[in-house]
């Protein structure tokens, strides 16, 4: 059977991977995003749904998080019955939380007392639970020690236990036990076109770790190839014994990330006592393996994509009801902007744009809008946007463009007739952006275009997170309903 990667399609990088027998569960980096940390669910590696989130409410703080901060790369367990998940916010530092069903509430956080670092992970073996961490203090190194998974109580002597493979940026330590032996899997050379896993292997859990003689075991930085940045993983096995990989890789085009960092899975078979992750330990787009027995679901251009599991807000929660294909927004003065969100959410919903051909849309009825600026965004950070529709003030009716790349900003606007209903659209060929209002008589009011590298990680400010696409509006008080929300791949 084939399947093709991402099996995640859009910006959720940094995946992690748990079993219990029946369901597979995956979490991912969220970042500055709300709900924090997605979790999605498949019963055949290859088909996942979004299922929840670890943070639905207010339980972690985002507010002061800039663009790329926030949580970073969680990782899920599970032992006993129990699922558990730690991770960092880079403002506030370590926890872990648990839950007995991932699909619904999950505990508190319980904040960890340990050097400030990234990309944490939990061992339960030999009735102990371990706690590895990429320190940041004088450098990257890999530090361990002993926790309780229930409280975040550190039982035991904090040591490091790896310094790496000779990689710069050693980082997403987990650790394993096969065949009484201990491997420990790393991330190296940072999460661009360098990235590549590596793997160590030692006979106690403590290490002295020592390095797989045909390291790195995956990795595309020197290859031709459609993904790129593949690194990040987790392995896993499944019923059957089967062992899998799950890591993060880009699709760019011509060198430029639009789509951020998503999931692929790949197959691992073990050569005596290392792992061989695909084979030639690269990532390919399509995979061929008889480990998979069902088949993929591909996107269907007829599918709307724009659907409340999906939704995402910007460091605060925005209060929102979806009715069909009409969404209805709270309404906030707020710009989007960190120095306005310390405090206040803003009104935008938004959800990752996973593919380079892709149509979005909405209707505004102008008489019913309240004074103020509404319509559609592309939104990659606070900093480089567009956004564009209708501003509405007393009896003055204006469409307009607004777009802002780092220093650069231009706005455009044009005087219109109350015409009731205004049709704003969105196209993307892969290499710009259409920019279109509508009126009900179907004339033009709007035609703008911009390139999509303006949103790519290696121009804006923002380098792990993706380009996202959504719905905003800007006045005091009140609601405002877009109708007729769709957003469809080609």
């Amino acid at each position: 059977m084939k399947y093709t990667n991402p099996i995640i399609k859009g910006f959720y990088p940094d995946p992690s991977v748990c079993f219990d027998g029946k369901f597979y569960y995956l979490v991912c980096s969220s970042f500055e995003y709300y709900p924090g940390i997605p979790v999605f669910k498949s019963d055949d590696l290859i088909n996942w749904q979004h299922v929840g989130s670890v943070f639905t409410n207010q339980k972690i703080e985002l507010s002061s998080d800039r663009n790329s901060s926030g949580l970073f790369a969680p990782t899920i367990r599970f032992h006993q019955g129990i699922y558990y998940v730690v991770c960092t916010n880079i403002t506030q530092g370590n926890f872990i939380c648990h839950t007995k069903n991932p699909e619904e509430e999950w505990s508190e956080a319980n904040w960890i007392d340990c050097p400030m670092g990234i990309d944490p992970s939990l061992t339960f073996t030999d009735e102990k639970c371990y706690y590895q961490l990429a320190a940041m203090a004088e450098g990257m190194s890999i530090i361990q020690f002993e926790i309780n998974p229930f409280t975040g109580e550190i039982l035991s002597e904090i040591r490091e236990i790896s310094q790496g493979c000779g990689g710069r940026d050693v980082e997403a330590p987990h650790v394993y036990k096969k065949d009484n032996a201990y491997y420990l899997l790393l991330a190296e050379g940072g999460t661009r076109e360098g990235h590549m896993v590596t793997i160590q292997k030692s006979d106690s859990i403590w290490g002295p770790y020592q390095p797989c003689p045909y390291n790195p075991i995956l990795t595309n930085r020197n290859i031709k190839s459609p993904l790129q940045a593949v690194g990040h993983a987790d392995l896993f096995s499944d019923n059957d014994g089967n062992w899998w990989s799950v890591s993060l890789a880009t699709r760019p085009k011509k060198h430029f990330t639009l789509l951020g960092r998503e999931t692929i899975l790949l197959p691992v078979i073990w050569d005596d006592v290392w792992p061989v992750i695909n084979e030639s330990g690269t990532a390919s787009i399509e995979v061929s393996t008889d480990k998979i027995q069902t088949i993929q679901k591909t996107e269907n251009s007829k599918q709307n994509y724009f659907t409340p599991e999906n939704i995402r807000t910007l460091r605060l929660p925005t209060e929102f009801e979806q009715i069909e294909d009409k969404y209805v927004l709270q309404n906030y003065p707020q710009k989007i902007s960190l120095a306005n969100t310390r405090n206040s959410p803003v009104s935008f919903i938004s959800i990752s744009q996973k593919g380079y051909q892709m149509k979005f849309q909405a209707k505004l009825n102008s008489n019913s809008l309240q004074d103020g600026t509404f319509g559609l965004i592309i939104y990659k950070d606070d900093s480089h946007y567009a956004k564009f529709g209708l501003r509405k003030k007393s009896t003055e009716l204006l469409i307009f463009a607004e777009k802002q790349i780092l220093d650069i900003k231009i706005s455009k606007q044009n005087i219109s007739q109350f015409k009731d209903d205004f049709y704003l659209e969105l196209n993307c060929d892969g290499e710009n952006y259409n920019l279109s209002v509508i009126n009900a008589n179907r004339q033009v009011l709007l035609d703008e275009q911009m390139a999509t590298r303006h949103f790519c990680n290696e121009v804006a400010d923002s380098p792990f997170t993706g380009v996202q696409i959504g719905l905003f509006s800007e006045a005091i008080g009140g609601y405002t309903t877009f109708e007729q929300v769709q957003l469809y791949y080609f």
